[in-house]
């Protein structure tokens, strides 16, 4: 009996350690297949890293669209703000009437410094052409269609997320006057301060840029009206900040615009010339407003 016992007993041992042995084995294979690649490896517990966009430029504009101009003046890609013509029209004395229309950006106020100074031609021109009707003797009454009148518009030369520029073309019309009275102006903002840009911001100070200028603009000017278009005596195009007041920025180049009779006869009307950005290489202030313009253009 007790050889019985002890024989069962052994017999038993001998299954339970040989069931343990092989749960170990199928233990320790299962880890080994998942580490190799092979089988099911669990989601990790940590939470993911998600990283942070990194912060844009602060503009006082809301980001939007602006559409294609025809000839490709505006900058590529999204801008701050977008364009909707507003105008303005009425009669003046019953003898004048004037039209015009200038540019706005879209989702801020009237009241915002970029609007106030995109309106701010036309409402000196509107200004102006009121106060003379008011000094012309002799009024005449009757339809207004028949009178003096005032027209003019702004076109938006560039708009990006650093600058706003435009130029306005007018035109006067007095009853019983031989020629028309022309009239050309502009504006550029800096968008990140509101405020209105000179051309001479745009340049290092001290840098002969007005000379660079004057000697690229009256190139073109011969390429467009001939040698004897111009002056003879080159009037109009002197190293001066004011001959060069009225321009207009795009992605390759800066137009300048000139009144009438400024650097050549009626006939030419108010002319441009425009002076490509990689021919001032070296001059624009590659931390001014424009300085994108230059280094893109280089």
């Amino acid at each position: 009996m007790t050889c019985g016992r002890v024989c069962i007993w052994t017999g038993v041992s001998a299954v339970l350690m040989g069931t343990l042995l092989l749960v170990g084995c199928a233990a320790a294979d299962g880890r080994e297949m998942v580490a190799n690649g092979i089988g099911h490896t669990p989601e990790p517990t940590e939470a993911p890293v998600v990283e942070e966009p990194e912060a844009k430029p602060t503009s006082s504009l809301p980001e939007g669209t602006i559409p294609e101009s025809d000839d490709g003046g505006f900058a590529p890609g999204t801008a701050h703000g977008s364009v909707y013509v507003d105008s303005m029209a009425g009669t003046v004395g019953g003898a004048g009437s004037y039209d015009l229309s200038h540019p706005q950006l879209d989702g801020l106020g009237l009241d915002h410094p970029v609007n106030v100074a995109l309106r701010r031609p036309t409402e000196a021109m509107r200004a102006e052409f009121v106060a003379a009707m008011s000094e012309r003797s002799g009024e005449e009454s009757g339809e207004a269609n028949g009178g003096d009148s005032l027209r003019g518009s702004g076109k938006v030369y560039l708009l990006d997320d650093r600058l706003v520029s435009v130029v306005y073309e007018f035109r006067i019309e007095w009853s019983g006057a031989a020629g028309v009275d022309d009239r050309v102006d502009s504006v550029l903002v800096d968008l990140q301060t509101g405020v209105e840009v000179s051309l001479g911001d745009l340049f290092v100070p001290g840098s002969p840029w007005l000379e660079t200028i004057g000697f690229f603009a009256r190139q073109d000017l011969v390429a467009r009206l001939g040698e004897m278009g111009l002056w003879p005596d080159g009037r109009g195009l002197e190293p001066e900040a004011s001959n060069y007041s009225v321009f207009g920025l795009t992605v390759a180049e800066l137009v300048v615009r000139f009144d009438r009779y400024q650097v050549a006869p009626g006939a030419a009307g108010t002319p441009d010339a425009t002076v490509r950005w990689a021919s001032l290489a070296g001059l624009v202030d590659p931390d001014g407003p424009a300085g994108h313009l230059a280094v893109s253009a280089g």
